[in-house]
């Protein structure tokens, strides 16, 4: 399982990296110029850790955030590894965050989709109240970038197609992640990318739901949020979880996210208004087609980025095709509409010189046939005697 956001030290880390606390999620109202203050999940680590919480054993603390501290678990039922997260006393004596924690069950428990992490369990011991998911080996992009530096093309392209394949499942079950950033990607040792943490998760509402979302609530990480999940998080749709995975693209190209100077309220505005950097003064390796998907992901308007990850899955793939680089099972899972799309533009691509040529035979043996048709013979000269008549009567 990855480390939360909040387990490393906040030091400057090496090689211009940026510091793991600028890539904390934020859930707060107004305008914050300085990261909202948390609950601190080492003490609760130090609390719990050993300790039973109903059948499971919490053997290690793992990290936390916000919403939790986070566990290495085993569970004594099952006997299997998993990790469980624990919501804080005190949070759980908020009535906001609690429902917004057991929304965060209640997401992950629709999906099953071998890029997300899945939910196992739900329940309450003490006080204490908890969640149970799967326990994933490897190391979260945010930790793989700062250690091992920008990511190779194909190797992003791949992580990028894989996430892309988690939001069209999500989005099919009307799941918007809304917290996509390298730090909730796990890369398992196979090189799977894993989508975690559904803790800022919406459900679509149904008719008599409430959003826990409210109006002037600010939602989301700095550097990886969407223009208008920063004006109002109720507005995100899938739209605005693929601008955070085009700002995640341009994190593993570049070593940095987007907009990675100032302070929180100066990174808003930069996602509001300014142009991202061209990843291509800063990576000449990235293709051009790679560098035009980049600049749909990141585009300001909504209408104007990819509507579907569907899409995007085939324009990766096409983009991988075109320049030699081979996506782990580029098609695999890919719905029909992005399948379909790849099919007919294939089929365009031999269907127009066969009506050329079928046009060019046409006019030939129009051609031919015209050569063939019969010319009419002049009609003969009058008799004499005709001629005489004719003229007789022509008096």
């Amino acid at each position: 399982m990855e480390r939360d956001d909040t387990s490393r030290p906040a030091t400057s880390p090496p090689n211009g990296s940026p510091d793991p606390a600028s890539d904390a999620t934020v859930i707060s109202a107004g305008q914050p110029a300085t990261p909202p203050e948390t609950v601190s999940t080492t003490a609760i680590g130090g609390a719990l850790q050993g300790t039973m919480l109903g059948p499971y054993r919490l053997e290690q603390f793992v990290g936390g955030g916000g919403m939790g501290a986070v566990f290495r678990a085993h569970d004594t039922t099952l006997d299997r590894i998993v990790a469980v997260k624990v919501l804080s006393r005190a949070q759980s004596a908020d009535d906001e965050m609690l429902r917004r924690f057991r929304n965060e069950a209640q997401s992950a428990a629709r999906l099953d989709h071998e890029n997300i992490g899945r939910v196992h369990a739900v329940g309450s011991d003490r006080g204490w109240h908890y969640i149970v998911f799967e326990y994933i080996e490897g190391q979260n992009l945010r930790d793989l970038v700062r250690d091992e530096g920008p990511f190779a093309v194909g190797r992003a392209m791949d992580v990028v197609a894989q996430v892309a394949d988690a939001l069209e499942h999500a989005s099919a079950r009307d799941v918007v992640h809304r917290d996509i950033k390298p730090s909730n990607i796990v890369i398992t040792p196979a090189g799977r990318a894993r989508l975690v943490d559904m803790g800022l998760a919406r459900l679509a509402p149904t008719a008599g739901d409430a959003d826990l979302t409210v109006s002037g609530m600010t939602l989301g990480t700095f550097d990886y949020i969407s223009p208008e999940q920063a004006r109002d998080p109720r507005a995100a749709d899938v739209r605005s979880d693929l601008y955070s995975l085009g700002c995640t693209l341009f994190y593993m190209l570049a070593g940095r996210p987007p907009f990675a100077e100032g302070t929180m309220v100066q990174k808003l505005l930069q996602h509001q208004q300014d142009p991202p950097p061209d990843i291509t003064a800063l990576r000449p390796d990235v293709p051009v087609r790679l560098a035009a998907i980049l600049a749909r992901l990141m585009a300001k308007n909504p209408h104007d980025r990819y509507q579907r990850p569907a899409v995007l899955m085939a324009d990766l793939a096409a983009c991988a095709e075109e320049n030699g680089i081979e996506l782990s099972s580029p098609t695999r899972g890919m719905p029909t509409v992005a399948v379909e799309r790849r099919r007919a533009a294939s089929r365009l691509s031999w269907l127009l010189p066969v009506v050329g040529l079928l046009f060019i035979v046409a006019a030939l043996w129009l051609k031919a046939a015209a050569d063939r048709r019969p010319i009419a013979a002049p009609a003969p000269p009058a008799a004499d005697g005709a001629e005489s008549l004719l003229d007789g009567r022509a008096q």
